[in-house]
């Protein structure tokens, strides 16, 4: 695959399933002041897809690669790891920072955080200040 971002796109792929959740991330977001824009997808299949520029991601300057990836652990039926695993494996992908995002990152087991590699993990909440605080760190700059 090859890089498809110029320097000067910057975007978020987030993936997450709930709407409400989506609306106080891209508030929080907003709150921090960064410039890029955030993609969402639903489930681990469309994020894959949205990776790989498949149906119906193919326009790379709408959909550009993400220079993070915020994800909710559980996902419609299934958690993140599916798609990590799948992340991992992509050695053209495995520089892209992963954020889990979870109403129980902070409950889940070490064991799974580090089977995950992910940069770090943020629980969901519903105060908007605290959640751009959380995330700020794992801003691109």
């Amino acid at each position: 695959m090859e890089e498809n971002i110029s320097p000067s796109v910057r975007a978020i792929l987030l993936i997450e399933n709930d709407d409400n959740d989506v609306f106080l991330f891209r508030r929080a977001i907003a709150q921090t002041g960064w410039p890029g824009s955030v993609r969402v997808v639903g489930t681990a299949t469309e994020a894959r897809a949205y990776m790989e520029n498949a149906h119906p991601y193919e326009d790379k300057e709408y959909y550009p690669r993400p220079q993070l990836i915020v994800s909710d652990y559980r996902l419609a039926g299934q958690t993140a790891m599916e798609f990590v695993k799948w992340l991992h494996a992509q050695a053209d992908l495995t520089h892209i920072p992963l954020v889990i995002l979870s109403g129980v990152a902070s409950r889940l087991e070490p064991e799974v955080l580090r089977q995950l590699d992910a940069t770090g993990s943020i629980s969901k909440t519903a105060d908007v200040d605290k959640l751009a605080e959380m995330l700020r760190p794992f801003l691109p700059r």
